[in-house]
């Protein structure tokens, strides 16, 4: 607002034809007026000026968050504190974060998928996208499911494993005419379970895979590398070597009771 207190009044002088003093009471209340109407507009002037701020105009800064006909800029609402950092917590709706939300990227729409690892090394993982995961019972484990949320699975003992074991038993020579080679584990060739036999030959073990020194039945024997063969479908065994009549060989075995 210009200074207009600045610009010199004109007031009647004692010299004119007029009373000066009655005359000159109207201009003087104009011009009180004035002064009055001047200090209010300085007011409301300082007042825009400083809501203009950084802007250049009070306009700029309106037109930074208010649309034409009055609304809310979206693009203004969206950037002052609407990041969910500046959000609480209520009892219906809560914050989520980054790695919370990368997570939930890595499920599938409508996933139903589940995996199962059903040992230590991850070599035997299946997959099962669809229906129902069945744990069906065992000859020897038996599931259960205990209410609400705890599955359980009992040993039992299978009866296809039910069998009998003979021990310290004297084989029987597989031919008519002894070769101390080819045995028979009873005179009827008696099948028994595979892995079962177990042959000593004076006192030693004797096995498959391996062979091990035999000692002979004497003190002053030489001692021989000996290994079995056996043949539990058709109840025999064979010796990697010849025994003696004087060697002593007993034979453990099982036979299936089932």
């Amino acid at each position: 607002m210009p200074r207009i207190e600045l610009i010199p009044e004109v007031y009647y002088a004692p010299n004119d034809p007029y009373h000066w003093e009655v005359d000159n009471l109207p201009l003087k209340n104009i011009i009180q007026r004035q002064n009055l109407i001047n200090l209010a507009l300085d007011g409301a002037l300082e007042q825009m000026r400083d809501a203009i701020v950084t802007q250049g105009s009070v306009a700029n800064r309106l037109n930074q968050s208010i649309e034409q006909d009055g609304s809310l800029k979206t693009v203004a609402v969206d950037d002052t504190l609407h990041s969910l950092e500046e959000h609480a917590d209520t009892a219906n709706y809560v914050r989520m974060s980054k790695s919370q939300s990368d997570k939930l990227d890595l499920i599938t729409d409508e996933a139903t998928d589940i995996i199962l690892q059903v040992d230590k090394d991850g070599s035997n993982v299946v997959t099962f996208d669809s229906g129902t995961v069945i744990f069906e019972s065992s000859d020897t484990v038996i599931p259960s499911v205990t209410s609400p949320n705890k599955v359980k699975f009992d040993m039992v003992f299978p009866a296809s494993a039910a069998h009998r074991h003979y021990f310290g038993l004297v084989p029987v020579h597989a031919d008519g005419t002894p070769d101390y080679i080819n045995y028979k584990v009873t005179s009827v060739s008696t099948v028994y379970i595979e892995g079962s036999l177990r042959v000593y030959i004076n006192g030693v073990r004797i096995f498959e895979s391996d062979e091990v020194y035999v000692p002979g039945p004497l003190v002053d024997d030489a001692w021989t590398l000996m290994s079995v063969t056996p043949d539990h479908a058709n109840g025999t065994f064979v010796l990697s070597t010849a025994l003696s009549e004087d060697d002593i060989i007993r034979i453990d075995f099982d036979i299936l009771l089932s």
